[in-house]
């Protein structure tokens, strides 16, 4: 009889351990596979972001592609050679007439930063704390500011315009602008994001360079006038000062964070640069939102075996 019952005992423990372990066992897989779907989550943040700022570089530079095109244009070196020249000036607006479907807003300045035609002002440009016409060496910029007559914010893409037979002689400077408008199409297009995803532009300040969530809220502004303070636009500017070769970043290992954005939502977030204007493209998804299909997916895939 005592030796039933010890084996009954000792049946009851195994199955006690059988349980513990088989129900630790669950658990440490649920958890595995919880952080595996947060995992792939983060993942496609960063894919997001990446892909992003990737198309925001290109689109930068084939805007100073097209700048170099123009500045090569003989009427418009002709014109800001002689600038007293009525004859000159007028063929060289009658060629921007005809730009002006593929690059509106094309201006023509002289040396001294003079406009023989045009909207923008340079001298309002400033570069390295220092206006543009200060620069020792012109080079190609690409800055935004606020256009006071038409209202609007606006890239300007500017360099100079060199002299037929001396190559390196600066003899006056051309310029275009872009509605930042367009970026924010660029962050959203072929995006499949929902309302709990957002890919945004910051520049070096982390001022938004692109249409938002926040724009509208409450009857709040946004492009250029609000700042992000987070910290995955601080640990991405923090990055790109830090790894910055020119126009290209250094490979370094990235983190995906999950901070309080700038709208006060708990979020996890990526980021990827953009050295032409030393500014970063954030990517956030609603961190509830993932957690919470996560474990629901977990409930489901315990069940479902």
């Amino acid at each position: 009889m005592k030796i039933f019952f010890r084996i009954k005992k000792i049946a009851l423990w195994f199955g006690v351990a059988f349980f513990i372990v088989s129900f630790g066992t669950i658990v440490f897989m649920s958890f595995a596979q919880r952080q595996l779907i947060v995992d792939v989550n983060k993942k496609s943040l960063q894919i997001s972001a990446s892909e992003k700022s990737a198309q925001v570089n290109i689109f930068l530079e084939f805007q100073k592609e097209n700048l170099r095109i123009i500045s090569s244009m003989n009427v418009f070196k002709e014109a800001v050679l002689h600038p007293d020249d009525p004859a000159k000036i007028e063929i060289a607006k009658d060629r921007i007439d005809e730009l002006k479907s593929v690059l509106p807003g094309i201006s023509l300045l002289t040396n001294e930063g003079i406009v023989l035609n045009g909207e923008i002002d340079l001298s309002e440009i400033v570069v390295n704390g220092q206006s543009y016409f200060a620069l020792k060496e012109k080079k190609i910029i690409v800055k935004y500011y606020y256009c006071e007559c038409r209202k609007k914010d606006f890239y300007v893409i500017a360099g100079p315009i060199y002299d037929s037979i001396e190559k390196d002689k600066v003899i006056g400077i051309i310029a275009f602008d872009i509605e930042l408008e367009k970026i924010s199409a660029l962050m959203k297009e072929n995006l499949d994001s929902g309302e709990n995803e957002e890919v945004y532009l910051i520049d070096e300040n982390g001022l938004l360079l692109s249409g938002s969530k926040y724009i509208g809220k409450d009857n709040k502004g946004g492009i250029l006038i609000q700042e992000v303070k987070s910290d995955g636009a601080k640990n991405c500017l923090e990055h790109i000062k830090k790894y910055s070769k020119g126009e290209s970043v250094e490979e370094h290992t990235e983190d995906i964070l999950q901070y309080t954005n700038y709208m006060g939502d708990e979020v996890f977030g990526a980021h990827a640069y953009v050295p032409e204007i030393m500014g970063c493209v954030v990517a956030e998804e609603s961190a509830d939102e993932i957690l919470k299909f996560s474990m629901l997916y977990y409930i489901k895939n315990i069940f479902n075996k």
